[in-house]
């Protein structure tokens, strides 16, 4: 019995997860269209989403830090709720101070419930089904992610951008049930850290195991993120249409979400430290393929969707064995690798996106692939369970 109401947690966030990464996935697609209602330029616009997603990202180990701290249900909840509401309501923003205070609010929403939620399902999760677990909540957020352009735009396409706001509802709704399926974790008699946040960043990176398992997540961003913005830029200049090139980007990122999901079964098989192995080995001969085949035709944007699927393979093998490696600090860990890593890249993108422009996209992409090679030497340092 006590099993059952585990795993209804763990899917109530899960499913939260979901819902929430939805959100975070409105922005892109409607962006143009509330840049043109209020009067700003696309420059203005871009950087304004920037800095939103580099602060909910690089704000992450600190709430996560705050929520091992607080163990409270705090973050989850509000959370969820900030994020369906104020990037809902990017579409009744009718000034930049407005779209201001809708993006910084919604992105805070999700650097709230990220650490948090991660870090109650290590903790509701048998220690056999760490990484299994971890994988289907995951998962759910990398879907929730690929379908909120579709959901935003559609809305908008269909019914206006005045309409966005109805979409708060469902977030609304699944904050509510969250709150009254997760316990309150003081129940949990969860180890809680000892030291101040300054110390806790010390110790992290002490650890070498964790360190290089952080360092994993940035090598894994610094591809997923970087090839679905440059990309469509050479496709455009290939001939691509606007569909074409969504189309191609949505089977990206559920290509990554399905090797997420089969993470697990090919750790049972093969063990961790090979999961990593494979994950970040396999890219450098997809970029291969991908770069003498131009990045199209079949073959090319069938090695350019693999590329994902192996990216991302090793994501939840990652995120569980850091947390099992230091457990007194599972949400600022989760915030390190679910969050920071990629606001890393965040930083480092306008420097790849000119060296791209000045020495050609498919020879920075290229070069892009043997990052994770390289770095998988450090893999023999993590432990093998």
């Amino acid at each position: 019995m006590e099993d059952n109401k585990d795993k209804k947690v763990i899917n109530t966030l899960s499913l939260g997860h979901f819902i929430t990464d939805t959100y975070s996935g409105f922005l892109n697609p409607i962006m143009p269209f509330i840049a043109a209602k209020i009067g700003i330029t696309m420059a203005v616009a871009t950087v304004l989403i920037s800095i939103s997603n580099l602060t909910s990202s690089l704000s992450q180990p600190f709430f996560g830090y705050i929520a091992d701290k607080w163990q409270r249900r705090f973050f989850i909840f509000w959370g969820m709720l900030m994020a369906s509401i104020f990037l809902s309501f990017l579409g009744l923003a009718n000034n930049i101070y407005a779209l201001v205070i809708c993006l910084l609010l919604g992105h805070m929403g999700v650097a709230f419930f990220h650490p948090q939620a991660t870090s109650i399902v290590f903790n509701y999760s048998k220690q056999s089904e760490n990484s299994k677990d971890m994988s289907i909540f995951i998962a759910m957020g990398t879907f929730g992610f690929s379908l909120g352009p579709a959901i935003s735009s559609g809305i908008t396409e269909i019914w206006g951008l005045e309409k966005l706001p109805f979409a708060c509802f469902v977030g609304i709704i699944m904050a509510y049930i969250t709150l009254k399926t997760v316990p309150r974790l003081n129940t949990l008699h969860i180890e809680k850290p000892k030291v101040s946040i300054i110390t806790a960043i010390k110790e992290i990176f002490k650890n070498k195991p964790v360190s290089i398992l952080v360092g994993a997540s940035i090598v894994k961003a610094f591809v997923v993120s970087s090839f679905p913005i440059i990309l469509p830029f050479y496709w455009k200049s290939m001939g691509y249409n606007v569909s074409k090139i969504g189309i191609i980007l949505l089977l990206f990122m559920l290509s990554g979400a399905l090797g997420v999901v089969t993470s697990p079964l090919l750790e049972k098989r093969v063990g961790i430290k090979n999961v990593f192995y494979i994950s970040l080995i396999t890219v450098a001969p997809l970029g291969i393929i991908f770069y003498l085949n131009n990045g199209m035709g079949i073959i090319g944007l069938l090695s350019f969707i693999l590329i994902a699927y192996f990216s991302l393979l090793a994501s939840p093998v990652n995120m569980a064995l850091a947390q099992k490696l230091m457990p007194e600090f599972k949400s600022m860990i989760s915030g390190f690798i679910g969050g920071f890593s990629w606001g890393v890249i965040g930083i480092l993108l306008p420097l790849i996106s000119l060296l791209a422009e000045k020495f050609g996209f498919m020879n920075i992409l290229l070069i892009m692939t043997f990052v994770p090679f390289a770095f998988s030497y450090f893999i023999k340092y993590i432990p093998k369970e």
